[in-house]
């Protein structure tokens, strides 16, 4: 007699459950729609724009009254036509893009201007117009760097 009470209460506690999710079905979608008709709305019914909207690029004009100076015009200064070998190297290390250093085969290569050269390497730079100088690569050192042209050299540390 216990067994059939355990039985029946058994079946009754595990009916329960189903019968609650057949009674909820028809309103198990409502809160979904109501949030989904709150966010949607503003897309489908949008508020109409002023017919004349503000000017964002209105200057505000302040109260203290601005001055105005007068610079004397500056003359630039003429780019001699003959160069030496040392302003020469100066202009184009100068103009080199030094990127780090590089160990291929127990050889240093240094990066510059995304290529890599090693020591007594020629490194070609072009200088306005058809004229190119060649800057040798003298010496790699672990913080700086010789760059010779003709009989000049000239020594730059490297970046961090």
């Amino acid at each position: 007699m216990r067994t059939i009470h355990f039985l029946l209460t058994g079946l009754a506690l595990f009916a329960l459950p189903l019968r609650s999710l057949g009674q909820g079905n028809a309103d198990r979608f409502g809160d979904l729609k109501a949030k989904i008709a709150t966010l949607l709305s503003p897309r489908l019914q949008p508020t109409a724009l002023p017919e004349k909207p503000a000017n964002p690029f209105t200057v505000l004009m302040s109260a203290a009254p601005v001055s105005v100076t007068t610079e004397i015009p500056v003359e630039p200064v003429p780019i001699p036509t003959t160069l030496d070998d040392d302003q020469i190297l100066a202009f184009a290390v100068a103009r080199l893009r030094i990127s780090g250093l590089v160990q291929r085969g127990g050889v240093t290569h240094l990066l510059i201007n995304s290529a890599s050269y090693k020591e007594a390497d020629l490194v070609p730079l072009r200088a306005g117009g058809d004229t190119v100088y060649y800057i040798r690569l003298v010496l790699i050192g672990d913080s700086e760097v010789t760059f010779g042209y003709n009989q000049s050299t000239l020594t730059v540390k490297l970046p961090n």
